[in-house]
């Protein structure tokens, strides 16, 4: 069954697989061409502001704060909620898992990333990921439930205990946020929440390995001070039910254990065309994989001034599909492509309230309570609809003032 869009159906259909943070700039600026239609295809009708998940896994922010709806977005770009199980090039068509078809004229896949466990033993079947809305939950539930079974005896103490793997941005934030809710969680749980530890897990020599040496020593010491045990050159080995097993023969117990130590592309898409290391799809100057099919963000491997693929982050991503956008339309007008250059504006990641490292290039540095409030400044910026800025600034200010772990009736 083919899905047609009505009197538009002689203006160029293009079609944006993902309604990540490329799929949707490129939907956004592409929707003002004159002489093509847009179409945006996501499994989930949201857009998900990943950057902000840690805070949902750790009791900071409500779900709903981070999960955009897509519908109403964009009013002139045309929704399908649904997953694309096969893209047949020759006959320019999707497939869905419904059955159903989209023919298109220019295809943007924006599929995004998902975690990888490395081929570690038991990492899949025992440790929390923190790719989704629903990974988030789950990581809440087990922080906030342990208390209550531990204080109840159906749990031993060290269950109590939270691991988190990977020293990039995404576990020092998870990190920070875990101590600061294990210290606010003590007013209700006095006796037993003060035994309760976190332990942050680096495989390599140091903390944020792509950022400069000087932040990686402020966010050590800031998480040290905070109450982290940080372990780096502590590659795991094997993950268990109730542990964490290290290189060096070390045993780490823990009753949640979260795995935030890497991200590669889905390989459903590998068909496409030659990947690297990561599932990443090679395309050329352009973006493109062929004159019809453009792919950017996470699954996009395209290489950065030093012949390295760049990085799996938003700003990437939002460059790469405003970039798709514009050449699409040059090409409405009969003008040249034009080659994809990254802007690298900086990196940042935040510690703890008032606590963050931000790198804006290479002789601008800043750490402390200014790197804070730019690393909020950004992140509401990037925010997709005023409500959910509105209600983000809402919730940061009365977690500032008086913080207390957000739960819903099944926590």
């Amino acid at each position: 069954m083919l899905i047609e869009f009505g009197e538009q159906s002689a203006k160029k259909h293009a079609v944006v697989i993902g309604a990540g943070f490329g799929g949707l700039s490129c939907a956004k600026k592409l929707r003002k061409s004159r002489s093509c239609r847009v179409t945006l295809i996501d499994r989930n009708p949201y857009q998900l502001f990943s950057p902000l998940l840690y805070q949902v896994a750790t009791a900071s922010l409500p779900e709903d704060d981070i999960a955009f709806p897509v519908r109403t977005a964009y009013r002139d770009v045309q929704f399908v909620r649904g997953e694309v199980t096969n893209i047949d090039t020759t006959a320019k068509e999707l497939t869905l898992s419904n059955g159903k078809t989209v023919s298109y004229d220019d295809l943007i896949l924006a599929v995004g990333s998902e975690g990888t466990t490395f081929g570690i033993p038991g990492v899949a079947e025992n440790t929390f990921q923190m790719k989704t809305v629903n990974d988030a939950r789950e990581i809440r539930r087990s922080l906030l439930r342990t208390y209550e079974s531990v204080e109840d005896g159906l749990l031993p103490l060290e269950h109590l205990n939270v691991v988190i793997v990977g020293g990039g941005p995404t576990g020092v934030e998870l990190a920070g946020a875990v101590s600061e809710l294990q210290r606010e969680i003590q007013r209700e749980f006095e006796h037993i929440a003060p035994k309760a530890t976190v332990t942050l897990l680096e495989a390599g020599p140091r903390l944020l390995p792509s950022f400069h040496p000087n932040s990686s020593k402020y966010t050590l010491k800031t998480l040290t001070r905070m109450g982290v045990h940080v372990q780096v050159d502590a590659a795991v080995t094997e993950a268990t039910n109730r542990s964490l097993r290290l290189k060096d023969g070390k045993e780490i117990i823990a009753g949640t254990r979260i795995w935030a130590a890497g991200v590669v592309a889905p390989p459903h898409w590998k068909f496409l065309g030659e990947t690297d290391r990561g599932n990443r799809i090679q395309v050329n100057s352009n973006l493109q994989l062929s004159d019809a099919i453009w792919v950017i963000g996470d699954a996009a491997s395209y290489p950065d001034s030093n012949g390295r693929p760049l990085p799996m982050v938003a700003p990437v991503a939002i460059q790469q599909g405003k970039h798709v956008a514009r050449q699409i339309r040059r090409r409405e007008s009969s003008k040249p492509l034009e080659v994809f250059k990254y802007r690298d504006k900086g990196q940042m990641a935040t510690i703890g309230r008032r606590k963050a490292v931000v790198e804006m290039n290479s002789w601008l540095r800043f750490q402390g309570s200014l790197a804070w409030l730019t690393w909020l400044a950004l992140h509401l910026a990037y925010l997709s609809g005023g409500r959910n800025r509105t209600s983000i600034f809402a919730d940061w200010i009365w977690n500032y003032i008086v913080w207390t772990p957000r739960r819903t009736i099944t926590e």
